[in-house]
């Protein structure tokens, strides 16, 4: 029934945390792990005060606000114009899952009311009008894993268990329904890390409170098809130090665990509350659109190199970097 070949072994500190988690089970769903993994307030990952983020070799991974003040430009240029006729200074700009002693407006002006930050542990606090903005906060949420088992004729649901000190993968039957259908069969072994988190944490920020305004996410994701049917190897990963690899039971806590968002669950999401005006685009479509007169600006301030800021615009726009993998979905509630 184990599906990995054992690691080596884990620190004490760690295999008691997870069996304090386990008690008298023999697995723990991997949605489960993951929310251990990486938000247990002892061994979380994100729960640790180191640097996560960045392009040093030290960090595990870097995204668009890596890329400082020219990134923060461009979203108030955008937001601004998501809003329409409506005022700016009418809405509190609201950024989800911040890093610590970081955020997209810090140091910038803007013409917004105000500027909050959510970061872990922080409730859902919303202003009645606010633009509600996060970039891979959503792919940071728990997932569920299930593989296709011919011989049963059904989907197994992946838990993890102990053998030895050391974390396997068990196939179980599923003890909830993963909240979407399924194919009826697929090929033996096809495997579909589903983004039940992002869902649920999506609904809960939605639904929190009766807000009006924009929200605004940047991240990886894939439309149902593609990943019902396209992808036998699921989308989970795993990142440390600028290296991304598919062992998700290594070194719990010391790693980041994710899978790529499902777009047409997030899309019902967002009409289910209310919002209209729903748009998926990726980075570099969405910036070009949206925030074409700050990019207009750099180019002219920029002409003579390629100086720090026209370096960090290539990354956002360029098709082989930031700008074709990460995708923006907008959308509007009057």
């Amino acid at each position: 029934m184990a599906m990995n070949v054992p690691m080596s072994k884990v620190s004490k500190n760690i295999l008691n945390s997870f069996n304090s988690i386990l008690k008298d089970r023999d697995s723990i769903a991997l949605d489960e792990f993951v929310n251990w993994a990486l938000y247990d307030p002892l061994i979380g990952y994100y729960q640790s005060s180191r640097r996560r983020v960045g392009k040093h070799i030290e960090n595990d991974f870097y995204t668009s606000t890596s890329l400082g003040s020219t990134w923060g430009k461009l979203i108030v240029e955008a937001s601004t114009k998501l809003l329409g006729k409506r005022m700016p200074d009418g809405f509190v700009f609201v950024e989800i899952g911040a890093e610590p002693e970081t955020g997209v407006l810090t140091g910038l002006e803007h013409p917004f009311a105000a500027y909050q930050t959510i970061r872990l542990g922080d409730p859902f606090d919303l202003p009645a009008q606010a633009i509600v903005y996060s970039n891979e906060w959503l792919d940071a949420q728990p997932f569920r894993s299930f593989k296709y088992n011919r011989q049963k004729s059904t989907w197994m649901e992946i838990s993890v268990g102990l053998r030895d000190s050391d974390f396997i993968e068990v196939e179980t039957l599923p003890l909830r329904p993963p909240g979407y259908s399924f194919p009826k069969e697929a090929s033996d072994g096809y495997r579909i890390d589903w983004p039940s988190g992002s869902i649920s944490s999506l609904n809960k920020l939605l639904s929190t409170q009766s807000w009006s305004g924009v929200f605004l996410t940047f991240d990886y994701g894939l439309d149902i098809h593609t990943i019902l049917h396209d992808r036998p190897e699921g989308t989970a990963r795993a990142y440390a130090k600028q290296k991304m690899h598919h062992d998700l039971l290594k070194n719990p806590g010391f790693q980041d665990l994710t899978c790529h968002l499902c777009w047409n669950s997030l899309k019902e999401c967002l009409e289910l509350s209310g919002f209209e005006e729903i748009n998926l685009a990726s980075q570099e479509s969405f910036l070009i659109n949206n925030s074409s007169n700050q990019i207009k600006k750099i180019f002219e301030l920029n002409s003579q190199g390629l100086n720090p800021e026209m370096l960090a615009l290539k990354e956002l726009l360029h098709p082989a970097h930031l700008g074709h993998g990460m995708q923006a979905l907008s959308a509007i509630r009057y």
